[in-house]
């Protein structure tokens, strides 16, 4: 025989176990990616070279969902109700809603999410008609070379204080958008988002869920950048003493109307997220629920809301991350792309991942330094003391630990308010 041994010039083939290659086809079934583009990331992630009739069969035998198999008319149109309702201000449209489903693994097409929309919720469309107002910044074109290349920063107000009119309740957000790819990698809720020492706690929690810092941070000229700017010198100098600031800036300070890659982001928050949290969170007060004279109010209204909150929070930035951004023939960096592929996988859209790495014994000395000059993580990020933590999950066992969700959260209030006065009058 010309082969004995039957094995071919290629060599043995490493072929992934199940679970992963389950894992990350379902990964790139709830980014909505190309076919095409699935197998190149499996090449890319797994080091698995398959074809298109390979990927058919693996999607088949593991069960992928798919827009061609959608679940049963009232499945989805039940599971598409389920979401909208929650929509209070009716600020999103069809596409926000099948990419939501679709991280969940209910795969409804564009039409039908939008058919089913039209018949139950039809006053959404009419509140979602396009205006006519002009940017009075005049835009540009962006470049970069990839993901970490330019990281941009900035805080959102429209939940604070002054918004909700509440007493001491604020609800600010802080978060990070890389230019390149359109990728949030964090965005959080803080209790103070203009304190130069909770931005640099929160800045190494970004560095520590990222691996690295970016070439350059964009921020504004805010009292809240102070140590967020020490950190990433120092760490850029450390790990990147090779890329000459003189090229490529460490830091860009610019005012706030400037920082464009974060500020239009916040748009998008406060149309498809905020207006609806804000009216969750009203309730309490437009309903008497929620008293500011009443200083275990505030607390309470932290440690029943901010998970809850936070929650719906990561949801939303999880919709953005794998939303199709629109094409744009003259932009300079990716378009008509997924940010969470082009972030993952910047090889398949001409860019580079431009990360420094920052290794974990590093972070942990900056963050001993930072709590040794200004306090613990604890003391500028937590929204309650410890004592408190443990007398209300204390009350609300002993109440039965009630269901929790942002639909239930002030009955659940009401039931505690009590218990928990009852033993702080001890």
């Amino acid at each position: 025989m010309p082969n004995p041994t039957g094995k071919n010039g290629y060599g043995e083939k490493i072929v992934p176990s199940d679970e992963a290659l389950e894992a990350a086809l379902r990964r790139y079934a709830a980014q909505n990616l190309k076919l095409e583009v699935r197998i190149a990331n499996l090449q890319s992630d797994l080091n698995y070279s398959i074809r298109l009739t390979k990927l058919k069969a693996l999607n088949k035998k593991f069960r992928i969902p798919t827009v061609r198999k959608a679940p049963a008319i009232e499945v989805a149109r039940q599971a598409i109700i389920d979401k909208v309702v929650m929509d209070i201000t009716q600020q999103n449209g069809p596409n926000y809603f099948k990419t939501l489903l679709q991280q969940e693994g209910i795969m409804i097409p564009r039409d039908t999410v939008r058919q089913i929309m039209r018949e139950h919720f039809p006053l959404g469309f009419e509140n979602r008609f396009p205006g006519n107002k002009k940017s009075p910044i005049p835009r540009t074109a962006l470049n970069a070379c990839g993901p970490f290349h330019e990281i941009s920063s900035d805080g959102h107000e429209k939940l604070g204080k002054q918004a909700l009119d509440m007493g001491d309740i604020g609800l600010p957000i802080y978060g990070y958008k890389d230019k390149w790819s359109d990728e949030i990698p964090l965005m959080n809720f803080v209790p103070n988002s203009r304190t130069a020492a909770a931005i640099g706690h929160l800045f190494l929690d970004f560095i520590e869920f990222t691996g690295g810092i970016p070439i350059q941070m964009t921020m504004d000229k805010g009292s809240e950048i102070g140590w967020q700017y020490v950190i990433q010198d120092t760490f850029r100098a450390t790990f990147a003493p090779d890329i000459d600031p003189e090229v490529y800036a460490i830091c860009r300070l610019i005012k706030s109307v400037h920082n464009t890659i974060i500020e239009a982001f916040w748009r998008w928050v406060k149309e498809k997220l905020g207006r609806n949290l804000k009216e969750f969170i009203l309730i309490g007060k437009t309903e008497r629920i929620f008293s500011a004279d009443i200083d275990f109010h505030v607390s309470l209204f932290y440690w029943i809301f901010i998970p809850l909150l936070q929650a719906k929070l990561d949801e939303f930035r999880l919709w953005w991350n794998h939303h199709r951004v629109r094409t744009q023939q003259e932009k300079n960096m990716p378009s008509g792309h997924v940010p969470a592929d082009a972030f993952t996988h910047p090889e398949n859209y001409g860019g580079i991942d431009c990360r420094i790495a920052v290794p974990q014994a590093a972070v942990d000395d900056m963050r001993q330094m930072l709590t040794d000059e200004v306090g613990s993580r604890e003391s500028h990020l937590s929204w309650y003391d410890l004592e408190f933590a443990e007398l209300a999950a204390q009350v609300y066992s002993h109440i039965g630990k009630p269901r929790l969700s942002l639909e239930t959260a002030w009955d659940v209030f009401q039931q505690m308010v009590q218990p928990i006065a009852d033993v702080i009058e001890l």
